[in-house]
């Protein structure tokens, strides 16, 4: 597909061939090495290289978007007497950063990503948003080179159990939370601000920029790859802030 991978990589096909089969995916499937390589390498990886080299960055954005599809339709399908508004909770949930970081080093995803020295010496293999990047990547992967079958079979087998565990607890976004607190403390509601931040060469949006506002003053903000991910992402900054300094 015309990617460039440095030769460091492409060594472990091998190796990440047989990670993959592990999890049972069968691998005599995979039609484009390069891209599925691409998928282990972190963005910070790729900039340590003169020369524009890939990683998957684009293809967690096409994950974000299957994942989405792939959780609904087993919602839907497997819960007929929940309502819409729950099924959106448990949706939420099933596809939240430290949802998916959990899964990531439930089957080993953490190990067999590329991230640049300084990344490593942070301990960015152990941080929630590369894990979860990482794992929409793989998602993104399978689907570009085998499918949305294949997709729903891994979904299936690794992250759709989780909502046993999250059954256990209630349910809630963290916009919702930050909206308790905010009426709660402000007597007003929060609200967003939503601008394209990143642009690929075709012009289409990557990523978008949220700020959360209260009282039009911004408290928070973050990045996603769509406007409802780049709020929810906003609301859980300045939840996670907020829980800091009320400890």
């Amino acid at each position: 597909m015309g990617l460039i991978i440095p030769p460091e990589v492409s060594s472990q096909l091998p190796q990440l061939t047989a990670y993959l089969a592990s999890l049972g995916v069968d691998v005599s499937h995979i039609r484009h090495p390069d891209l599925f390589l691409a998928t282990f390498i972190h963005k910070s990886y790729a900039a340590d290289f003169k020369e524009i080299t890939a990683h998957n960055e684009r293809l967690e954005f096409v994950g974000d978007g299957i994942l989405g599809a792939v959780i609904t339709k087993l919602l839907f399908l497997r819960n007929p007497k929940m309502s819409e508004s729950v099924m959106t909770l448990y949706k939420i949930a099933l596809v939240r950063e430290e949802t998916l970081a959990e899964v990531s080093r439930d089957i080993g995803l953490d190990k067999q990503i590329f991230i640049s020295k300084g990344e490593e010496h942070s301990k960015g293999r152990e941080k929630d948003t590369i894990l979860g990047d990482a794992f929409e990547a793989l998602l993104g992967y399978l689907y570009m080179d085998m499918g949305e079958a294949v997709v729903e079979k891994f979904v299936i087998s690794y992250l759709y159990p989780k909502i046993t565990s999250i059954s256990k607890h209630p349910v809630k976004s963290h916009k919702t939370m930050v909206q308790e607190i905010v009426q709660r403390e402000h007597k007003v509601i929060p609200s967003y601000f939503d601008s394209e931040f990143s642009i690929d060469e075709k012009k289409n949006v990557v990523q978008y920029k949220s700020e959360l506002l209260v009282n039009g003053e911004k408290k928070a903000e973050w990045f996603g790859s769509n406007k409802k991910k780049a709020q929810e992402d906003a609301a859980k900054n300045f939840y996670e802030e907020h829980k800091k300094n009320s400890e």
